[in-house]
């Protein structure tokens, strides 16, 4: 016999109330059932899965490494239950998209836009968010597609290249490095860079381009997005390296732009997805709007 949903659920509500008594009352049933579902889980797992005490109970050291597969298992099971819901009213499924915030901006809208004409009713969820969590939201199966910068880091998912985009220089107009048709890493050595956290893939990626070239950046400030980099621009407190891809959000601040030269750095943009699950029909009907080829894998699930 295995362990239903109906006991792992119950052992996630008695380890978030630290109660029998309240659990129970959450769960609509009797302590005595609840009581008796926890220990037929503890019996079929071979261990005890909370320490009682007079005031309620706590996670044992085998609960504890169990709490986080659990809550993974219930938020599968609900996304499941979402989508046949979704199939079974509207005959589709919904799409999620991972990718930085400037691309969900910049580069996400118009697409979204088309395949929703394409596929009208589609539901569509798009998770703005720092670089870094691209790859795990698209690990954990919350996204079916990711948004990142290729980097030299081997990674467990399914990476396609899709576009390339040169670095560029934003500054303010009346900056001496403006008078330059293009401007040199050299000519940044000195000066104040205002560019993303340390972490940032973008700036790994730039970071260590540069230093194969016996270049660095100075950099004064560090933020998260890219918006703030070119406010802080605007105020004269720096320049920001950034990619083209942000040029209509620098000129809409009404800075210069200029490429940055000698050499050309660029980086690409991959699209990401597991190499476990084929592709939904909506998912395949994006990379294919993005990428403009239709994917192998896909055709043959």
């Amino acid at each position: 016999m295995r362990p239903t949903f109906e006991q792992f659920h119950a052992f996630l509500v008695v380890a978030e109330t630290g109660h029998f008594t309240r659990a129970a009352e959450r769960l609509g049933i009797s302590q005595s059932a609840l009581s008796a579902s926890i220990q037929r889980l503890e019996s079929l797992l071979g261990t005890r899965l909370f320490e009682r005490h007079t005031r309620g109970c706590r996670l044992s050291d085998a609960g504890l490494a169990l709490q986080p597969l659990a809550q993974r298992f219930a938020h599968d099971w609900d996304h499941l239950l979402d989508e046949a819901r979704d199939l079974a009213l509207h005959g589709h499924r919904r799409l999620a998209i991972a990718a930085p915030t400037a691309q969900c901006a910049l580069l996400l809208p118009p697409l979204i836009r088309t395949l929703t004409g394409q596929l009208p009713g589609l539901r569509v969820t798009v998770h703005d968010v720092g670089e870094q969590q691209v790859h795990a939201l698209v690990r954990a199966g919350v996204a079916d597609l990711g948004i990142a910068t290729q980097t030299d880091a081997r990674t467990d998912l399914i990476s396609t290249p899709f576009y390339s985009d040169q670095y560029v220089l934003a500054l303010p107009p009346e900056h001496p490095l403006a008078r330059r048709k293009t401007v040199e890493w050299a000519l940044l050595r000195d000066v104040p860079v205002i560019g993303p956290l340390a972490d940032n893939p973008v700036r790994r990626h730039l970071d260590q381009r540069l230093v194969e070239l016996g270049y660095a950046l100075n950099y004064r400030y560090e933020v998260s997005l890219p918006w703030t980099m070119v406010g802080l621009v605007r105020e004269g407190l720096g320049l920001s390296v950034l990619t083209r891809a942000l040029q209509p959000l620098i000129e809409w601040h009404q800075l210069a732009v200029r490429p940055i030269g000698r050499p050309t750095i660029v980086r690409t943009l991959v699209l990401l997805r597991s190499p476990v699950a084929p592709l939904s029909p909506p998912a395949s009907a994006f990379r294919q709007l993005l990428i403009g080829a239709p994917d192998q894998a896909s055709r043959d699930a």
